[in-house]
Parts: structure tokens; C-alpha cells; sequence
């Protein structure tokens, strides 16, 4: 595909893909739905028709194909000669521009509208290919309507422009829309406004599928594509909404999975909900007022921001980096011994340190896959049991995205700071009874109180899988003390007795020691989060409405 087409977000819709849509279709109107002459359909983004063709022969007359360039407008003619087919900018062009038969049957009331239309998917202000920034693609009339109807960024969207103007357009028309569009509409936090006041519809049937089927998308980054039949003259809201903390919608939105081959694999039912739903708004945030350095990963302080995040709140135990509400946020999560360099960061302190694992957990757990990419997170449908919160610390804790460690003499601001990890997992008085091969690693124990976590995870009754990581977890600190002598700790500023996970992993992996440890474990911890990921529905945290036959794995690649 042309840069130029790339940047407007064009994407001609894979064939394969088109003939389901229209199979969809028909079995919504059934046999003779389309060629009853009772219906008219406007695809106001034709392109090169790969929409339509499969539609059949014989209601080309009843078509209207609309389109930006005049090459398509030829293209269009040859191809469906008994359609009509004419230039339109369906986002800046006005009712004069329509031809007069179009404008006759839109003021027909017994004429019943079919919109199909897979719009461009361009952003504004969003990199383009090859760096080309795509700055002002969406600088149209309908996103200025909207600007003024205050709906915000949102209007950046051409998509969601064609949306604006099709719910205004129809909204007194009967009239079925079939939609090609990524699911942000109805899943994102900042679509919510849009959702309440425009696009209110009713669901009838839909699939989605890979936007690695579309040529010139990104090859690493794929998310998932919709086609959904609605009803928008039957206005019913798509948001959910809190009942006595129970999760209500009213409509289900299922999705059939179609596979790369438009095989259905499974379905999925899409969560719309509110934002003030969100797991991000549930754990609490405390104020954050002291300096401490901030950091730009488990053993480095960055000092080159121009926007510095430099504070913690009392009590700091770690910095949770969660932006974003998304799963694919996913890879934006960690735990660092001090606050995040960046914005999408929250102090950890004993007072949210349960939230903090939770939310931890849930962002790490599940496999972040182009059918739950966009997937929001939510708040507890419940009360969580003590065990569940537990089984999520002990994850967290040996996961490779637990960042904290612990750091002498780190200067900042021409201050001295000690960093002290928190979340190392066992006692002092443990520990001492170890071999250490170190002097200077046995010196520090002198003195030393438990970190929080030890503390915490001493009072806490752990099930199985969590006692098996705990219990093997030990093995492995045991000889990482017992061959402190052979492991580079310069090279991972390992100066006490309480180095971060981080710090003990890469210093046995660097040296080639304990390898065999580290696989169990590794394993070990996986089979928790399996056990933990089934919870995460049941208490809606995480959607649970995917259904598929062949179950690949759910874990995080980690």
C-alpha cells in the first residue's frame, strides 16, 4: 500500500473478510432482504468496492457507492455498472453534493437504510509510516461539529467522524449498520462520553478477527478488527453499569473469532463499562511529597526527564508503573525500589500494597493476544478472599517485572540516598542461619530489621502453589548466598543482603549458576499464575468472556 493511503488510514477490506460480512448480512435480512427493493444501501467509504462484491448481481440498482477519489469513482462504474456510484466526502461535503435519487429515497420514510462501510482508521497527531507524522488528516468539518459538541479527542478519529455523522444522519431512519472498525468505540475509557450521548444502537450480530489481515498494518502490533451489524434506530446503550457491585448490561455484545482463514475459532462478549470502573481507579493513589531519585529501570536513576517525577509517599515500600487501563499496557507494568521516571506511576505503600499486588498480577497474568489486546480491566466484582491477594504478592514477587533491588550510596540532586528493597521475601534471623560466602553480604545483616514483605508474608496462610514457589524460591536465595564469591555483584550493585529479585536472577544467570533452580521456579511460578488467572474473571477483574475450543495458553510471556 501507498504512504499515502497508509496515512489516511485506508485499508481496503481483506476479501476473504468482506464475503463473511456479507454473509452476515444476509442472514440478518434474509433470502430476499436486499433484492425486495424495500432497502438501500450506502457504503459512504467505497474505495475500490471490495465491500460489495459479493453482493448480489441484481441489486446494484438499489446501491449507493461514495467515495473521496475520482479514480475509485471510475473503478466503482466498471465494476458495478448499475450502482451509482459518485465523488463524496462524507466528512466535509454537504447534502449538495448528493445526487438528486439519493436524496429522494433518503426523504422516502418507507425506505430502509443499509450502511456498509469499513471507514479509514487514521488519527491525528499520531507517527505515520515511515515517521510521517499524520497531523491534520482529521482536521475536518464533522470533527469540528463534534469539538463543539464536546466530545473531545475522540473527534481525532476519521472512523469515529463517520460514526458522528451516520448516528445524526440516520437516527430517524430505519436502518441497519454494518461496521469494519477496531473495538476501541466500545471498550475505551475515552470513548465513554461518545458511547452515552451519540452511539447508542442495538446489537444484532458480529464477528472480529486479526488486523494483521490488512495489508500495510504493523506486523508487530496487531489489534482486533470488528464487523458488527447494529440497529440505530433501536437506541440502547452499550455501557455497563454497577448494580450492588455486580457487572449489568443491557445487551450482550458477542463476537464470533475468526481465524486468519475467517474459520470461527471461538467467541468473545465485549465489556463496555464506565470508567469510574476501571481496576486503575480502585487502587488507591496516596500523595506522593518526598524527593528520592527516580528511576528508569531496576538499577538506574534517570535524571534526563524534562518532565521529573521525583516524589514518594510516606511510607514508600516501591513504585508500581501501571499506565494506561488496557491489557495491552501489559509490557508499561513493573515494580521499581523508587519512583518511575516517567508518568503512569503510584507509590506502594503498606496501606495499598494488597491493591498493588492485585493489580500487579492482574496486568502481568493474562497473554496479551490481538482478541483481548484492548480488553479494560476492572474493579472486584467483590470483596477478595485473603488467599487470592496472597497467591498475587508471591506472584508478583518472582515475576521478571518485580524490578525492585536494593542500593547503596545512589546520588541525586547532590543528596545521598540508600535503597532499600522492601520486597525481600524472607526474614533476617532466616537468613542468618544460611551459608554466606561473602563477608561484607553477612555484615549487613547486623542491625537489619525484616523488610515489609517478609514481615507481611510471615502472617499469611499460603496455598499450595504459592508454598511450592516460597519453598523453592528459598533453594534458590540459599545458593545464590552460598556462591556470592563467583557471581559478579559489582556488575549488578549487589552491596547488601537484600538484593532485589531482579539483581539475584541476572547475577546466577550471568555466572551460569543455579540454572536449574531458576527453570523450576520459573515453573513453579507458572503454574500459580495458572491458578490465579481463572480467579481474575471470576472476580471481574479480567473478561471472561472468551470462549475458545483448542484453550491456548493464557500465561504472560515474561
Amino acid at each position: 500500500m501507498d504512504t499515502t493511503q497508509t496515512r489516511r488510514g485506508v485499508f481496503p477490506t481483506p476479501l476473504p473478510f468482506a464475503k463473511k460480512a456479507c454473509e452476515y448480512l444476509d442472514f440478518l435480512l434474509g433470502k430476499h432482504g436486499l433484492q425486495s427493493g424495500q432497502c438501500r444501501l450506502w457504503d459512504m467509504a467505497a474505495g475500490t468496492g471490495n465491500l460489495e462484491l459479493e453482493l448480489p448481481q441484481n441489486i446494484q440498482q438499489f446501491c449507493y457507492l461514495s467515495t473521496l477519489e475520482h479514480d475509485d469513482v471510475k473503478h466503482l462504474t466498471q465494476k458495478f455498472p448499475n450502482a451509482t456510484s459518485f465523488q463524496y466526502n462524507y466528512l466535509e461535503d454537504d447534502a449538495d453534493k448528493i445526487p438528486q435519487a439519493l436524496l429522494n429515497d433518503l426523504d422516502n420514510p418507507k425506505i430502509k437504510w443499509i450502511i456498509l462501510l469499513n471507514p479509514p482508521y487514521a488519527t491525528a497527531q499520531e507517527a505515520g509510516l515511515q515517521g510521517k507524522s499524520k497531523e491534520g488528516v482529521a482536521h475536518t468539518k464533522i470533527r469540528k461539529q463534534m469539538h463543539d459538541d464536546g466530545l473531545g479527542e475522540v473527534s481525532r478519529e476519521l472512523y469515529v467522524q463517520f460514526l458522528y455523522r451516520i448516528m445524526n444522519d440516520f437516527k430517524h431512519r430505519s436502518t441497519v449498520l454494518g461496521l469494519f472498525a477496531p473495538l476501541k468505540y466500545l471498550v475505551s475509557a475515552n470513548y465513554q462520553r461518545f458511547r452515552e450521548r451519540i452511539f447508542r444502537a442495538t446489537f444484532h450480530s458480529g464477528f472480529m478477527f486479526s488486523s494483521e489481515n490488512f495489508g500495510g498494518t504493523s506486523k508487530s502490533k496487531h489489534f482486533p478488527v470488528s464487523f458488527i451489524l447494529w440497529d440505530i434506530g433501536q437506541k440502547i446503550p452499550t455501557e455497563s453499569q454497577s448494580e450492588d457491585g455486580r457487572m449489568v448490561s443491557e445487551q450482550a455484545i458477542c463476537l464470533d473469532i475468526l481465524d486468519n482463514t475467517t474459520h470461527k475459532i471461538g467467541t468473545k462478549t465485549i465489556r463496555s463499562a464506565t470508567r469510574n470502573q476501571f481496576l486503575s481507579r480502585w487502587i488507591q493513589r496516596p500523595r506522593a511529597t518526598q524527593v528520592f531519585p527516580p528511576f528508569g529501570s531496576a538499577l538506574t536513576v534517570k535524571t534526563g526527564n524534562v518532565d521529573t517525577r521525583n516524589r514518594i509517599a510516606d511510607g514508600f515500600l516501591a513504585s508500581l508503573m501501571c499506565p494506561g487501563n488496557e491489557l495491552q499496557s501489559q509490557p508499561q507494568t513493573a515494580f521499581l525500589s523508587g519512583p518511575q521516571a516517567s508518568a503512569g506511576a503510584l507509590s506502594v505503600t503498606p496501606d495499598n500494597f494488597e491493591q498493588a499486588v492485585v493489580v500487579f498480577a492482574a496486568r502481568r497474568i493474562p497473554k496479551d493476544t490481538w482478541f483481548n489486546h484492548v480488553d479494560q480491566l476492572m474493579m472486584p466484582n467483590q470483596e477478595l478472599p485473603p488467599q487470592f491477594i496472597t497467591d498475587c504478592a508471591v506472584w508478583s514477587l518472582f515475576d521478571g517485572k518485580n524490578q525492585t533491588a536494593s542500593l547503596r550510596n545512589v546520588m541525586y540532586q547532590n543528596c545521598i540516598y540508600q535503597v532499600a528493597n522492601h520486597f525481600f521475601p524472607f526474614s533476617v534471623s532466616e537468613i542468618a542461619a544460611w551459608p554466606m560466602s561473602d563477608d561484607q553480604i553477612a555484615a549487613s545483616l547486623c542491625g537489619a530489621d525484616d523488610s515489609f514483605v517478609a514481615d507481611w508474608l510471615c502472617k499469611r496462610e499460603l496455598s499450595e502453589p504459592s508454598q511450592n514457589v516460597l519453598d523453592c524460591a528459598r533453594r534458590v536465595y540459599r545458593h545464590y548466598f552460598a556462591h556470592l564469591r563467583v557471581l559478579r555483584r559489582l556488575e549488578f550493585k549487589i552491596e547488601r543482603y537484600d538484593a532485589g529479585w531482579y539483581q539475584i536472577q541476572r547475577a546466577l544467570r550471568d555466572a551460569e549458576c543455579g540454572t536449574d533452580l531458576l527453570a523450576e521456579i520459573r515453573q513453579r511460578h507458572d503454574v500459580l499464575g495458572e491458578q490465579i488467572l481463572p480467579a481474575l474473571c471470576a472476580y471481574g477483574i479480567t473478561a471472561d468472556g472468551i470462549r475458545l475450543p483448542f484453550g491456548p495458553s493464557q500465561r504472560a510471556n515474561r
